[in-house]
């Protein structure tokens, strides 16, 4: 009980940091925690992992400016940049969840270990449905910085000057983005729920 306040705690405080790398390293921090907690527990910790990892990646291409685009660069392309690793992000992260029982079950046959414990769970299926809600979030920004800059695929700046003002997800997408990182982060803490059931 201790152990899941003070990650409520923890959690209370990500929502209110303003500042991309301390958000991150809040939820890393839960993370990593869980994983020792629970380190009996094969599917908490093989979820988190794989959280983990692609929350490693994708924070390494931003701080490491991965596929930079010249300084020059429209805003176009430099919104199209974002957009496209976090959708990648995403979609990498949906499918490592939705194969997440079978990864499981090949980790443990290289380690010779039991694939008994080894199934699939409401934590998977509540972060599958959180990843499709990034994704939805990201094709949204991705339509909308397209369909704001229709002048530079060709269009009449006529046409295309009706649709500048079309700016609410471009405006709106880090808190959405922070929204859904709280609901995810509330979905790696109901790990610690599933986890204890079973090994009561």
């Amino acid at each position: 009980m201790k152990l899941l306040l003070a990650l409520h705690f923890t959690l209370l405080s990500v929502l209110y940091l303003d500042h991309p790398f301390l958000d991150r390293l809040g939820v890393i921090t839960v993370l990593i925690v869980i994983m020792i907690w629970y380190r009996d527990n094969v599917n908490a910790v093989h979820i988190c992992a794989i959280q983990l990892v692609i929350m490693m990646l994708e924070f390494s291409v931003f701080h490491f400016n991965v596929f930079a685009l010249h300084e020059s660069s429209l805003h176009l392309w430099k919104n199209a940049r974002i957009y496209t690793i976090h959708f990648t992000s995403d979609v990498v992260n949906f499918i490592a969840l939705a194969y997440r029982p079978a990864l499981s079950r090949m980790v443990l046959r290289i380690r010779n270990s039991s694939c008994e414990d080894v199934h699939f769970t409401i934590s998977d299926m509540t972060l599958m449905t959180i990843c499709l809600l990034f994704i939805v979030a990201d094709l949204l920004a991705m339509f909308e910085n397209v369909i704001r800059n229709l002048e530079h695929f060709g269009f009449d700046e006529k046409f295309a000057k009706q649709f500048w003002e079309w700016n609410w997800v471009f405006y709106n997408y880090s808190t959405i983005k922070s929204i859904l990182a709280g609901v995810e982060l509330w979905a790696i803490l109901s790990i610690t729920t599933h986890a204890k059931k079973l090994k009561s």
